[in-house]
């Protein structure tokens, strides 16, 4: 986007027509959803509240998104056509970074109490939380596309390493990097 202000966190949608993103030239940032195909572009949030890091349902027909609107950051919920917002994310005082699974029943999030972040797994139909790593400072994480594991970034001393968890908290691992301060990890769209 040309956009003056922030043009971030985009999110393409799983059958390739639209990129929802976060904008700010409305002076507060908005998540906004682009027809890639014709370039229209249309703003699907409208709050005073910090708007961003927009996610895709694997169906393409809700966006996931954290807001600041209730206080701390949550996750919220609509249908990408629009609508009413509806906050999903229920327990703990942060809640950020939605990744959806392939089979659109769970959310990973950076979940946080106090200072410490961890990687959980919000179960949408019961409503339950599951912590699945032990670190303090453990974000951004990212579904694997067939959803069996979980990459995020966590610290170790002063620099951002990667680690995996699966998506039932059974295995953890960290994966080796040379060099590097991880932030903001992503699977490829297709393991073969």
């Amino acid at each position: 986007s040309s956009s003056k202000g922030i043009n971030g966190a985009p999110a393409f949608s799983p059958d390739g027509r639209f990129m929802a993103l976060t904008l700010s030239k409305s002076g507060n940032p908005e998540i906004y959803v682009r027809d890639l195909t014709t370039g229209a572009q249309r703003q699907l949030t409208n709050h005073w509240a910090i708007d961003t890091e927009p996610a895709w349902s694997p169906d393409s027909k809700h966006i996931y998104w954290t807001s600041d609107r209730g206080g701390k950051p949550q996750v919220y919920r609509v249908e990408a056509e629009g609508g009413k917002a509806e906050r999903i994310t229920l327990q703990g005082d942060y809640n950020a970074r939605a990744t959806v699974a392939r089979n659109g029943r769970v959310i990973a999030v950076a979940h946080g109490r106090g200072n410490e972040y961890r990687i959980g797994v919000w179960d949408l139909e019961n409503e339950r939380m599951s912590i699945l790593t032990p670190g303090v400072l453990d974000e951004s994480p990212s579904f694997a596309p067939n959803s069996s594991m979980i990459l995020y970034a966590t610290r170790e001393g002063d620099r951002g390493v990667l680690s995996a968890v699966s998506a039932d908290g059974n295995v953890r691992q960290r994966l080796i990097l040379s060099e590097g301060d991880v932030r903001e990890p992503a699977w490829s769209p297709v393991i073969r």
